[in-house]
């Protein structure tokens, strides 16, 4: 099997599993830095007094929960992009992409609740 094959307008396309350790470190990057801010994420919220923490717990949780599910879903693409090189698995490889891609848009998500939560 080609690695690279010539598609119709000349470029270069490669195939899925090409693409799975690609997949692989995106994943884990994006993994941590989820858990870095996570940290700072869980240092902001103890830093608020016993009484205040009642007034910021929500917000603080439904960033945590977005920001954790998205470290789920990078970790889980990256545990698809090794059993698709390990398995040579085209469409482990594509599911690896996509749940990748997921897993931006609520990291992506998670930032800007941030941002928009700053007053």
């Amino acid at each position: 099997m080609n690695l690279k094959q010539i598609s119709a307008w000349g470029g270069i396309v490669l195939d899925g599993i090409s693409v799975a350790g690609d997949a692989i470190g995106a994943a884990t990057a994006l993994a941590g830095l989820i858990l870095v801010y996570l940290g700072s994420l869980a240092a902001s919220y103890a830093s608020f007094e016993p009484q205040e923490k009642r007034s910021v717990r929500l917000k603080h949780r439904r960033r945590a929960w977005f920001a954790f599910a998205a470290l789920l879903l990078s970790l889980l693409a990256a545990v698809l992009g090794v059993a698709a090189k390990w398995l040579p698995c085209e469409w482990l490889a594509d599911a690896a992409v996509i749940i990748l891609f997921v897993s931006f848009g609520c990291a992506a998500w998670t930032a800007l609740m941030t941002v928009l939560e700053i007053n």
